[in-house]
């Protein structure tokens, strides 16, 4: 019996995160103190803005591994692969589904 590959979506979110935190390390970089008002004021912005984007993305990433782990969602899994290859099997739960 072949598994089929769980998709890997922490590829793209560990892309976005890496987008994210060097966004947040080029406006820390490029604080000084010949920066006007208006310019400390942008990257505070970009910097307000981004982080809780980040925090979010690092959320959802923990999440995610978790949930890859999680015994019932494995078991989920292992039930449709088995309902895929034993149709008598997927006939038979379909008659709970809708309870």
């Amino acid at each position: 019996m072949a598994r089929k590959k769980i998709p890997d979506t922490t590829e793209g979110l560990d892309h976005e995160i890496a987008i994210l935190r060097d966004l947040i390390r080029q406006a820390a970089a490029k604080q000084s103190d010949t920066l006007t008002l208006e310019e400390q004021l942008d990257l505070l912005d970009t910097v307000g803005k981004t982080a809780p984007a980040l925090a979010r993305l690092l959320k959802a990433r923990c999440d995610l591994a978790n949930q890859e782990l999680d015994p019932a969602a494995l078991l989920r899994q292992a039930l449709l692969e088995l309902e895929e290859e034993w149709p008598e099997l997927k006939k038979f739960g379909e008659q709970f589904k809708n309870r």
